[in-house]
């Protein structure tokens, strides 16, 4: 239960970075979000906190101003180490996402950006099944947290400034 709790509460956490509105450049008002898995973690998470910024999320490339294109979504998973015993082994769980951002005409607006969270998950050989939802959890928490990571590149100032000088 207590794990349940941290990994609750880690949820909560990350949801409760975006609850301001942030100010997005007038070139991406209007935004389609184009991923292999439109109904992922990761652009759920973007559509909601697009959505609190009042940013329109459209459902065609055809109509937004702007695509912003999740180019890559990629979970790996690096074993750190073995305990003496064989009985607890240690994980490196990685998410890295890349993406970028193109007009209604297809033109580059902001070259290809990667992204990569990290955690470390601990198991215990008598918690295998366990370990299986903690891992999946982790790599949620480590999608929302890349969503937010990626909102708040895409509102800053050097993007407005960058796409402020792109026709």
């Amino acid at each position: 239960w207590v794990l349940f709790l941290l990994i609750s509460l880690s949820l909560a956490a990350c949801e409760m970075h975006l609850r301001q509105k942030m100010a997005f450049p007038e070139k991406l008002n209007h935004l389609y979000i184009k991923t292999v898995d439109p109904y992922g973690t990761l652009a759920k998470t973007l559509e909601q906190y697009f959505n609190q910024s009042n940013i329109v999320i459209s459902m065609s490339g055809k109509v937004a101003m702007a695509t912003l294109n999740i180019l890559e979504e990629q979970d790996s998973q690096q074993l750190l180490g073995v305990s003496s015993t064989q009985q607890t082994r240690q994980y490196r769980l990685t998410t890295i996402v890349k993406f970028s951002a193109t007009n209604q005409a297809g033109a580059l607006l902001l070259a290809p950006i990667t992204l990569q969270e990290s955690r470390v998950v601990t198991v215990q050989s008598n918690q295998i099944l366990g370990a299986n939802n903690e891992t999946l959890a982790f790599y949620q928490v480590m999608r929302r947290y890349l969503a937010h990571a990626i909102v708040s590149y895409l509102a800053s100032e050097n993007v407005s400034h960058a796409l402020h000088d792109v026709i």
